[in-house]
């Protein structure tokens, strides 16, 4: 019976001992989760600084390269054009002259020693390239293009898309719906085709133009559901709406987006916003 005691009384005693201690250790554990979620979250906002700046610099890279491309492409026609208005008396001499190479020799007195010597006369672009003048000649029997802007067929999709992601960019919404429109005529199957639906839609949406923003934006739901754009089109889709009051359609777009794309930067957005409209 002692002994029985004895064990009944350590065991009264003992067992207190995990239960006083498991609260504590839960505790310890939920703070440490705290702790690290909070760590997790300053290096996602750390990535997300970088990410940004990163894409900065990339627009400000390609900025400049279209820019060096432009300023090419200007330096050319002012070259073609001087070199148009500018007399090019050899030139046209010896174009004018080269049927009558097997005249008589008084036919070719106006034409170089090499020429004379018996050398069939260089036709205008070797001329050209061995005059001494820093100046395109054109040939004599090709009309001179004159280019007073940029056609469509010098820039390459990817120039012509970043010129008008530019003009958005830089708040010049008129200039971009037209960008992206000529864009999306030269290039109906292109690679940023989503991407120029999408930023049309957006320069819209800050011209308060809401019904040509949910034209555009709908146009990827219907064609290009597949596309990464599809979340960020819905939310700008959920704005077109709610800038033109219709508030129950804002809301189910704003929590399809949740259901749909759930912990990802469009699903907060529509957090937020379904915050503002309840």
């Amino acid at each position: 019976m002692e002994s029985q005691g004895l064990t009944l009384g350590g065991n009264s005693s003992a067992r207190p001992a995990p239960q006083a201690g498991s609260p504590g250790s839960n505790n310890d554990a939920l703070q440490l989760l705290l702790d690290q979620n909070r760590q997790l979250q300053a290096e996602v906002q750390a990535l997300r600084g970088m990410v940004e700046e990163q894409g900065f610099e990339i627009r400000r890279l390609q900025r400049d390269s279209l820019n060096r491309y432009t300023d090419m492409d200007s330096r050319l026609q002012a070259l073609e054009s001087r070199a148009a208005s500018s007399p090019v008396a050899p030139a046209t001499t010896a174009s004018s002259n080269t049927p009558a190479q097997t005249g008589t020799a008084g036919t070719l007195q106006p034409q170089s020693p090499a020429t004379n010597a018996g050398i069939a006369a260089p036709s205008d672009s070797t001329l050209t390239a061995s005059s001494d003048r820093p100046v395109l000649t054109p040939r004599s029997t090709r009309p001179t293009s004159s280019r007073g802007t940029l056609q469509p067929a010098v820039l390459s999709e990817q120039q012509l898309y970043q010129m008008a992601y530019d003009s958005v960019i830089n708040s010049n919404f008129e200039l971009s719906i037209a960008e992206f429109d000529q864009y999306l005529s030269i290039y109906p199957q292109g690679r940023f085709v989503t991407n120029a639906h999408y930023w049309k839609g957006q320069a819209y949406l800050y011209l308060n133009r809401y019904t040509e923003a949910r034209d555009s934006y709908e146009i990827i739901l219907n064609q290009f559901d597949d596309s990464a754009k599809l979340p960020d089109a819905m939310y700008g889709l959920a704005q077109a709406y709610e800038g033109l009051g219709n508030l129950p359609q804002a809301r189910q777009l704003l929590n399809d987006i949740k259901r749909q794309f759930p912990n990802t930067g469009a699903a907060s957005l529509a957090d937020t916003r379904l915050l503002t409209l309840d």
